[in-house]
């Protein structure tokens, strides 16, 4: 099993890494975005505007670390809609031709920038068929705000299952991809293991794996010894989990006892070769670990 980001050493650091600004079509301006995570305690914030790369290099970041991006669109899905791409820790502005193919896109982002994933899946309806082929990305976000506020279709947590099932990695990220025409904002990010807070090593953990997505619930800790499983996270209804094969899982109903949980251990059966763990809280609101793996 590679490390786990509760082991690994740093800091836990809280950011968004999808939002939209009025340099593309959304409503405040960069810096009015900037002071919005900053009142809210966030840690990194990337502005990933529509096929542009905004200039953060002369913003007060008032102590975030920001990380330049964009939000590339391209390829055509079964259903008809094209993919939609964030690209962060960017140095090169790209536009994305109209006949261009998703793999051609995400050779461009990878290109252009450090890291990249396909946006809201279920707001697309992406498919798995249409995810499987994709190479390049490290992974899909399961859970987008202005996709849940807007249209009720914020989460993507089948496709990711239904790509680890056929042997896919990909790894899991909550964001806002705030507009804010409506209130769509501070309601997805990510926690990440960083060794500082600087952009070079926020992206370096992020491609490592080294955080988990959350709406609201915090992991405070989850090891494994061989496969026992410790869990210790903020008051939680529900804890569960994940194993994406037919008929196989865990939560804590099995405990025989009533919420709310704040330490919770179970030892992962031998035939799982990997199991991703969901805390819900008493709103509903959830925080989703990465896969973990028992190769």
């Amino acid at each position: 099993m590679a490390q786990s980001p509760f082991t690994a050493p740093g800091e836990w650091l809280k950011g968004n890494l999808h939002c939209h600004t009025n340099q593309s079509d959304g409503q405040p301006s960069p810096q009015q975005t900037v002071d919005i995570y900053a009142e809210h305690a966030y840690d990194f914030l990337s502005l990933t505007d529509h096929n542009r790369l905004t200039d953060v290099s002369n913003l007060d970041s008032k102590g975030l670390t920001l990380i330049p991006g964009s939000e590339l669109n391209g390829g055509r899905a079964e259903l008809g809609q094209h993919y939609h791409l964030v690209v962060i820790g960017q140095h090169t502005e790209v536009a994305s031709p109209p006949d261009i193919t998703i793999q051609e896109l995400v050779d461009l982002a990878r290109g252009a920038g450090e890291v990249c994933w396909i946006a809201h899946p279920s707001w697309c309806s992406i498919t798995t068929a249409d995810l499987l082929p994709v190479e390049g990305i490290i992974g899909i976000e399961v859970y987008n705000t202005t996709c849940h506020h807007g249209i009720g279709r914020g989460e993507s947590v089948v496709q990711w299952d239904e790509l680890l099932a056929r042997g896919k990695r990909p790894l899991g990220l909550a964001v806002d991809d705030a507009h804010w025409h409506y209130p769509d904002g501070l309601g997805g990010w990510i926690w990440v293991k960083s060794a500082s807070r600087s952009a070079a090593d926020i992206l370096a953990a992020i491609q490592a794996g080294r955080f988990y997505a959350s709406t609201g619930p915090v992991i405070e800790a989850l090891d494994f010894t061989g496969r026992h499983m410790r869990l210790e996270c903020t008051p939680a209804q529900e804890v569960r989990l994940v194993n994406p094969r037919p008929g196989v899982g865990w939560t804590s109903y099995h405990l025989g006892r009533p919420g709310p949980y704040t330490h919770v251990e179970w030892t992962i059966p031998d035939a799982w070769e990997m199991v991703r763990v969901e805390v819900m809280d008493e709103r509903g609101c959830r925080a989703w670990s990465n896969p973990f793996y028992f190769d």
